[in-house]
């Protein structure tokens, strides 16, 4: 249900560029980073399917999705890693809340490579999630559960709120929703309409 991320954004010429001439500054208005914000969001729409890389639900059943930084850029963290590939990914609006992962430090060990360092949570990019998390699937509840006793795992299911009764029943309705699309093949705008008609 909560799948392992494969394809972080990468940057082509230009828009390292555009990274390196505005010193790593997130927040720029300048057109070229406006516009890598729009291909990175269109990037992550596809390959993450619209699903949160922390929850694994779509989007739009716990608000907008949102660019978000694993290491989080601000409150005096980690702005060295502000454009990472592997930092970044799309999240639902609920887990990057200040009630959830916010400005949360997920790192524990700190390395100048990113990819070496530890984290505290499940990485979107970095983890199998199939070595953290074991799912017991139900027609009204997907429920979510820790594997191997995994620190990470107890972690993630904690500070996401994957176990909540709210959660389980949106995966549960989420997966039924694709088992339905698979078997019979329905086009995108008649999904969207059905999204939206039980959208909890």
């Amino acid at each position: 249900m909560i799948n392992q991320l494969n394809s972080p954004y990468l940057y082509n010429v230009n828009e390292q560029n555009c990274v390196n001439g505005v010193s790593n500054k997130w927040d720029s208005r300048k057109n070229c980073i406006l516009n890598l914000k729009t291909a990175m969001n269109n990037h992550f729409d596809i390959n993450q399917r619209e699903k949160c890389c922390f929850c694994g639900l779509y989007y739009d059943r716990t608000g907008r999705g949102e660019l978000e930084h694993i290491a989080p850029k601000g409150a005096g963290l980690y702005p060295q890693y502000t454009f990472t590939p592997h930092n970044i990914a799309k999240a639902c609006q609920l887990c990057n809340s200040s009630s959830m992962k916010h400005t949360y430090d997920p790192i524990t060990v700190l390395n100048p490579v990113y990819q070496n360092c530890q984290f505290s949570i499940v990485h979107p990019y970095l983890d199998n999630h199939n070595d953290h998390y074991k799912w017991n699937y139900g027609l009204l509840n997907v429920l979510i559960s820790v594997n191997n006793n995994s620190s990470k795992g107890i972690k993630s299911i904690e500070l996401f709120e994957l176990a909540s009764e709210k959660r389980t029943r949106a995966r549960a309705i989420q997966r039924n929703q694709e088992r339905l699309e698979n078997i019979f093949n329905i086009p995108n705008n008649i999904k969207r309409r059905i999204l939206s008609a039980i959208s909890i």
